[in-house]
């Protein structure tokens, strides 16, 4: 059965497509500037006498930093509103006038009003520039929400945000230490750095999540992303938005969507400011990393080389990888913007596998290379139009083997011992997928508060997949989407985004992603006290992913592919509320939510004597739960801060009935019932003491080798932190994680690691 809302999507499918399309070529053609000269209901106000003029003017905070989607009000002396516009996302603003005096008015959620300033438009007015100060709650520009930059307060989808210089990316070397204290969020990791780390979000399966590199999608084709590989070298900010995002990024957005957004140039002056950065510690543990960067008027650059080498406290376990980032940007004209990217991750891990319940592998090894680019044109015609046009390009390779049969096995965990033995074997395998993507979006901001967004682009994903020596599986599909979204700013207290994107694949077909948001600030005061802005959020949606090459277009008969396999698909709803007190004192959140995942795929055997088997659409889950979020700046240098998620999973029809951890009524595998954490910082002077406790509780899990273990015990881990601050640009720091020496498995069977330090320094010129 489908909901009302699919029902809709379904129809729409073919207009849709039209309307779009319509609107994305009457967006591409040249035009000239929209007349903003116009009052809240369209409509010209009544003009002075005199010749008209056109204005325009720039929106900053008190750092400068631009300030989108700003509204500006421009009225006469008798107080009629001559002209009503917004800014765009850099912060600009244009309108028609008359020649004479006006007052202008500008209002922004966070940020105290300005009223009524003097205006007085002439032949040789100058570029109208005002700053606002922040009020109620700390400003935050996030893009991935809406694809183009937003004030986090005008959000209404559950967005986190992590910067390079908060304490978690202090103790982190990967992307994915990064995301184990986000609400709603599960990071598993099979072992120590460099193993496979899955991201469950809300309750999705592990490949439920779009990842994204300043702005290249790095998921291997049907979703697949093993974060052991992505580095936090030279990452400057993550923002995790969680509900579907199908609407904006087509298949893959089901659950969840991450962006992570690369160092850019930031010293004055375009001569290259040099940095380092070395640090060693337990089991073996050597980092360094060097870079260089510089900004100017029209160009700014960053590049950086990172290397990290680990014995892991594993045998057959050490750990190596190199990344390499770079990120460019040159602005040739104030209407011209080009940026390009460039990042690699390589390198090689031992695989000793489950070694909790059997001797460790001594050969077996997983070598790495994921590397992203991508290219972006922004064209700004004017301050109401705007245009993207990009190419980006992902290429992964990941390649498994184990050169040498160790023999079987004994399977035993305390006093259970498994009815048969482990055997080893030899084997390659290769996983070669690339994704290339041309695309193009239109933004116009456009009268009585709307910001419309259409765009659409071209997806080519490719892959060759399994034994390089054999026949390897080689597949290649194209993907086309148009999508289109208003945004629409109502008496400066309601915000929604509403879209639809219609995807087109070559595997399967046509489908339709709508979503509406809203954000409604509830109590927003006029001047500061206990309780500053209140924040009610609403989202609903539906999510696609793809199915895998494989599971598509495999040619063996033990797993065939089925050309009629759908897209697996999700419908969410989350409803929240968001306080924040005094002038950025802290912020309390609480957010309910309910995904419905279904039509997810499975493997069966269609013919038990010869066991060859295909895939199919039979699966069917629920993920619903409530998180919540405080963060409190307490004086006297002291934060504190934490976060507990509760989340309510089982299988409503299983994709494996025959494994007893699959079936129905069962909780999601690794998906803990109740997670959170807790964080106590403390800076007197250029100190900078961290403790943070990550909490997990009990989980679905398998030993998937005849033990019968169904489930996983919950642990509690202790990470701490000392940075000590030597002049503006250079630290010293020492970080000790798993501090309480717990004896944990985020995995079953994979042991985590024991307590262990870094020390190391880092320093800018």
């Amino acid at each position: 059965m489908f909901s009302p809302l699919e029902e809709w999507a379904e129809a729409i499918r073919l207009p849709t497509l039209s309307v779009i399309v319509g609107f994305f070529i009457a967006a591409s053609l040249p035009s000239q500037p929209a007349v903003a000269g116009v009052d809240g209901t369209g409509q010209r106000g009544s003009a002075h006498a005199g010749e008209s003029r056109s204005i325009t003017g720039l929106i900053t905070d008190a750092t400068r930093a631009r300030l989108p989607r700003a509204l500006v009000v421009i009225r006469q002396e008798n107080g009629q509103v001559a002209a009503a516009t917004q800014t765009n996302e850099r912060g600009e603003f244009a309108a028609d006038l008359p020649e004479g005096d006006y007052r202008i008015s500008v209002n922004l959620a966070g940020f105290a009003s300005i009223k009524d300033r003097p205006l007085e438009v002439k032949a040789d007015t100058p570029p109208v520039v005002l700053s606002m100060e922040v009020r109620f709650i700390e400003e935050q520009i996030v893009v991935t929400a809406t694809r183009n930059a937003a004030l986090l307060p005008q959000i209404g989808s559950a967005v986190t945000v992590v910067s390079g210089t908060s304490p978690e990316y202090s103790g982190a070397t990967s992307v994915a230490d990064l995301l184990r204290k986000m609400e709603g969020l599960t990071m598993v990791e099979s072992g120590g750095h460099g193993q496979i780390a899955s991201l469950f979000v809300r309750g999705g399966e592990s490949d439920y999540s779009k990842v994204l590199i300043d702005g290249v999608t790095v998921n291997s084709p049907g979703g697949a992303f093993n974060f052991a590989g992505l580095s936090a070298a030279d990452i400057e900010r993550v923002e995790m938005v969680r509900g579907p995002q199908s609407a904006l990024y087509g298949s893959d957005a089901i659950a969840g969507t991450l962006q992570v957004f690369t160092r850019r140039g930031t010293s004055a002056g375009l001569s290259p400011a040099p940095r380092f950065a070395v640090e060693a510690g337990s089991f073996s543990t050597l980092r360094y990393a060097v870079g260089v960067d510089g900004k100017g008027d029209r160009a700014d650059y960053a590049l950086s080389f990172t290397r990290l080498d680990t014995d892991n406290d594993a045998v057959n376990g050490s750990f190596n990888q190199e990344t390499l980032s770079a990120n460019a940007g040159w602005r040739p004209s104030t209407q011209l913007d080009l940026r390009g990217i460039f990042r690699s991750d390589a390198g090689r891990t031992g695989v000793p596998g489950p070694w909790a319940i059997r001797p460790p592998d001594l050969e077996e090894f997983y070598r790495h290379r994921h590397i992203a680019g991508g290219v972006t044109l922004t064209h700004f015609f004017s301050p109401y139009l705007s245009q993207k046009y990009s190419y980006s390009v992902s290429d992964s390779r990941q390649f498994s083997a184990d050169p040498v049969d160790s023999g079987p096995a004994v399977v035993r965990y305390g006093d259970r011992e498994a009815p048969w033995p482990s055997f080893d074997y030899v084997y390659q395998t290769l996983n070669r997928t690339r994704r290339q993507r041309i695309g193009y979006q239109s933004d116009i901001v456009a009268p009585r508060g709307h910001l419309l967004s259409a765009g659409a682009d071209y997806e080519r994903e490719s892959g060759v997949i399994g034994d390089p020596n054999e026949k390897p599986l080689r597949a290649s599909r194209d993907n086309y989407g148009v999508y289109f979204q208003d945004q629409w700013a109502g008496w400066d207290r309601v915000f929604t985004a509403a879209g639809v994107r219609l995807e087109h694949s070559s595997s399967y077909g046509f489908y339709a992603t709508p979503r509406l948001s809203m954000a409604l600030h509830l109590h927003r005061p006029a001047i500061p006290g206990p309780l500053g802005l209140t924040k009610l959020r609403f989202n609903y949606g539906l999510g696609i992913k793809a199915p895998e090459l494989v599971e598509t277009y495999s040619q063996s008969p033990y797993f065939r592919g089925n050309p009629d396999l759908r897209p697996e698909k999700a419908t969410s709803f989350d409803a929240g509320i968001e306080q924040s007190f005094g002038t950025g004192r802290g912020t309390a959140a609480v957010t309910y939510f309910d995904n419905r995942f279904r039509e997810q795929i499975g493997y069966a055997v269609t013919d038990y004597q010869t066991f060859e088997g295909s895939f199919f659409n039979i699966g069917r889950t629920r993920a619903r739960g409530i998180e919540t979020l405080l963060r409190m700046t307490l004086g006297s240098g002291w934060e504190a801060g934490g976060g507990y998620t509760f989340l309510d999973s089982a299988v409503l029809e299983s994709s494996n009935p025959f494994d007893p951890v699959f079936t129905a009524g069962q909780w999601l595998l690794r998906r803990p019932r109740h997670s959170g954490y807790l964080d106590l910082e403390w800076k007197p002077g250029s100190w900078t003491l961290a403790a943070s406790a990550l909490m997990v509780g009990r989980r679905a899990d398998s030993d998937f080798a005849g033990l019968g273990v169904t489930h996983n015990p919950g642990y509690m881990v202790l990470n701490l932190l000392a940075n000590f601050r030597i002049g503006e640009s250079t630290s010293v720091y020492a970080a000790v994680n798993n501090a309480l020496n717990t004896r944990y498995m985020e995995v079953f069977g994979y042991p985590a690691l024991r307590a262990h330090f870094r020390i190391g320094i880092r320093a800018g010129f």
